[in-house]
């Protein structure tokens, strides 16, 4: 006996194969996705070296400032040291002319005379005094006039006052001497 079915038979289709378009385009993509994960990594490493170089710059910074500090006080003493060290030469070439300068003056000094004031001031010289008699004022002035350590010599002011003494009552002749030191 042969049997016969009738019913339909359902056959299994062969699958389609898949286009090719869409293996490539999911190849592409997987390829793609892959260069984008490796790139990431690679830029997240290169931070990573950025910013310990960038700490290390700032580190390196702060202690190049430091020593430019210390480099300009250093220079700011060898300023000032020059300037004490000029200061110190001018002084002692101008060390021997108040010494000279008192000498002569007490040396033209005529007896009966007294100073008060001395003011020095460059080469200027003011003299305030006192002497006994006028001819005392004007041979003080002419002796300072003939010595070599002045360029002129004037009596800016000469006049009689009263000095009270220890018993008695004094007349002097109060005098003002300017002159220019010669250089």
């Amino acid at each position: 006996m042969i049997r016969v079915n009738l019913l339909p038979v359902k056959r299994k289709k062969k699958p389609k194969p898949v286009p090719v378009f869409i293996v490539v385009t999911i190849a592409l993509v997987l390829l793609a996705s892959i260069g984008v994960i490796y790139a990431y990594y690679n830029v997240k490493e290169e931070i990573k070296d950025l910013n310990a170089r960038k700490a290390a710059n700032d580190k390196r910074i702060a202690e190049l400032k430091k020593r430019l500090k210390e480099l300009e006080n250093y220079e700011s003493l060898v300023k000032s040291v020059e300037k004490k060290k000029k200061v110190i030469i001018q002084l002692r070439k101008n060390q021997a002319v108040p010494v000279r300068l008192l000498d002569v003056l007490s040396r033209h000094l005529p007896p009966g005379t007294w100073l008060k004031e001395l003011k020095f001031r460059g080469s200027s010289l003011d003299l305030d005094g006192y002497a006994f008699t006028n001819s005392d004022v004007v041979k003080y002035v002419n002796n300072l006039k003939g010595s070599r350590f002045f360029n002129s010599v004037h009596l800016a002011e000469s006049k009689r006052e009263n000095l009270k003494g220890l018993k008695e009552e004094v007349s002097v002749y109060k005098f003002k001497i300017k002159a220019d030191l010669r250089g």
